[in-house]
């Protein structure tokens, strides 16, 4: 009877949900731009089991019969960059609502998910339900900038997780970047693993720089929209706008980013009737609470590395 009324429920869903996501292959090596990123990636891979795979794939269409393969292929692919970035930052929140569903139908699966976890990160990524809830968009613009920094965007990519670079930074997030050290930026942002250090340094030395470029160029609005060949490039262009206009034109950053940008690129996105993802958070249409926290990228979720995570229903900010 459960199942059954799972099933109905997932159904009813299906017919409110409008696909955007597109039927094309996905980027090849998550679409990694870093230095020794292919290596990152094989890590992952690794600690996938191709069974385990098979088998949460088919159980997902099974209780997902609104989804096609395509579609849940691209959302297992955003979940694998976000498992990435797992890899490299202390906390994580989760702002796409379709690819936490394939992170729930994952963590079904108790045995193989927990061989995953402890293989790629030597402990367990948790996934905590947390109902208390608050929007927390410059948490969401420091993801989208760490996200572009280390991966392509594709139109699919802003379908799931709702538009890029839609907040400014938050200010406490900066002034963290301007004012502690290396190692103190790296015990509060980043895993505390040992690994991949020189990509976490050079994370760090890539914000300091664009904040500095931004104060030696402070009180000008330099940025024009850039014609480039490419989503990616356009979106690399985007990151010092980002940063800047977070600095400088907090107040003002929607009108200025759109400026700076492409509207093509910059524009909302939607994917589920029903509910809104504005780019930092989805919310019903229905009067329960936002999730997450503000301010505290480093402390969001659990203590420590080992990734306690917090969920709204909505898909709006869960941290790991």
């Amino acid at each position: 009877m459960v199942n059954f009324m799972s099933k109905l429920k997932s159904y009813f869903f299906a017919n409110k949900r409008t696909r955007r996501i597109m039927n094309v292959p996905v980027p090849v090596q998550l679409g990694i731009y870093i230095e020794r990123g292919e290596e990152l990636v094989e890590e992952l891979n690794q600690a996938l089991s191709p069974h385990f795979l098979e088998r949460m794939k088919y159980r997902f269409l099974q209780e997902h019969p609104n989804w096609q393969p395509y579609e849940f292929d691209w959302a297992f692919f955003e979940l694998k960059r976000y498992f990435v970035m797992n890899k490299i930052l202390k906390s994580v929140p989760m702002f796409s609502k379709e690819v936490d569903e394939v992170w729930h139908e994952m963590l079904m699966f108790t045995r193989d998910y927990e061989q995953f976890s402890k293989q790629f990160y030597q402990d367990m990524l948790h996934h905590t339900p947390n109902l208390d809830s608050k929007p927390i968009p410059g948490e969401r613009s420091f993801f989208d900038w760490v996200y572009l920094s280390l991966f392509e965007s594709t139109p699919n990519s802003r379908v799931l997780w709702g538009g890029f670079l839609k907040y400014p930074i938050s200010q406490n997030i900066l002034e963290d970047f301007k004012t502690l050290s290396e190692e103190e930026l790296l015990n509060h942002y980043f895993r505390h693993n040992g690994e991949w250090m020189d990509l976490k340094r050079s994370l760090i030395k890539k914000m300091n720089l664009q904040i500095e470029e931004s104060e030696q160029i402070k009180g000008e609005k330099p940025f024009v929209t850039k014609k480039t060949q490419s989503e990616a490039e356009v979106y690399q262009y985007a990151l010092l706008p980002a940063v800047y206009f977070s600095l400088f034109y907090e107040n003002e950053y929607e009108k200025v980013m759109q400026d700076a940008m492409s509207s093509e690129y910059y524009k909302a996105t939607q994917y589920n009737s029903g509910s809104s993802c504005s780019g930092f958070a989805c919310y019903v249409e229905s009067d329960s609470k936002y999730s997450g926290h503000h301010g505290d990228w480093g402390d969001s979720g659990g203590s420590g590395d080992s990734g306690g995570s917090s969920c709204s229903s909505c898909g709006g900010g869960c941290s790991s």
